[in-house]
């Protein structure tokens, strides 16, 4: 199922079966910029690090943008959360956006740009 949220405009909180994902604290990037936020997953403990919108579940792992800002620069990457033990992993290269929109036959298919210009894939590592 394609997915029409966008890091601009995602949703809040978000059912994925047995697990509930909520974002706080969210603010944009930059002006005009993605919105991040820490995430809270099945009422947990709040999330150190800041996310972007939109995550997809596969049931198990929640996959999601991961803000990371340095001195320099800020990017996104590709994160794996574990919904039950909360691990987080992170894969692929540093981007200005990721928009993910869903996950088939465990390929995670994502866009980097808002007008979803060219769709790309990542294919995720066996768990």
């Amino acid at each position: 199922m394609r997915n029409f949220e966008t890091p601009w405009d995602f949703f809040i909180e978000k059912d994925f079966g047995n697990h509930k994902l909520k974002y706080v604290n969210l603010m944009e990037v930059a002006m005009g910029g993605p919105e991040v936020g820490n995430i809270i997953i099945d009422n947990s403990r709040e999330s150190s690090s800041k996310y972007g919108g939109p995550a997809v579940s596969d049931g198990v792992f929640l996959y999601i943008p991961i803000f990371r800002r340095t001195i320099f620069n800020s990017s996104f990457r590709i994160c794996r959360v574990n919904m039950v033990t909360l691990e987080v992993e992170t894969f692929g290269k540093n981007k200005n956006v990721i928009l993910i929109d869903r996950i088939d036959n465990n390929i995670l298919y994502y866009f980097e740009d808002e007008e979803k210009t060219t769709e790309l894939i990542f294919r995720l590592p066996e768990y």
